[in-house]
């Protein structure tokens, strides 16, 4: 899964300066819509623990993989229901 890195904001001598950073923050991740973090970083996602701040510009990056994933899991699910009560049918 191809994920920009993530933007952070700093000031400098009254300038904001913006940079990319070492990973999304938990409370990005929480509001885009990951509740498992190490679902996150497992489908390639970098995750900042120390960092506490949280950009907007991050989490609408964020949301549209996010929904990808949650599609996945759910078609996966959906299927593997479909095996088990195939299984019991026999």
């Amino acid at each position: 899964m191809n994920v920009k890195k993530p933007i952070v904001k700093q000031q400098r001598r009254g300038r904001e300066l913006i940079r990319n950073g070492r990973g999304y923050s938990k409370g990005e991740l929480k509001q885009a819509g990951f509740d498992n973090i190490d679902l996150a970083r497992t489908h390639g996602i970098q995750v900042d623990v120390l960092r506490k701040t949280s950009y907007s510009e991050n989490i609408e990056q964020l949301k549209p993989i996010a929904k990808t994933l949650e599609t996945r899991t759910k078609s996966k699910e959906s299927s593997r229901k479909a095996k088990k009560e195939t299984k019991q049918q026999k």
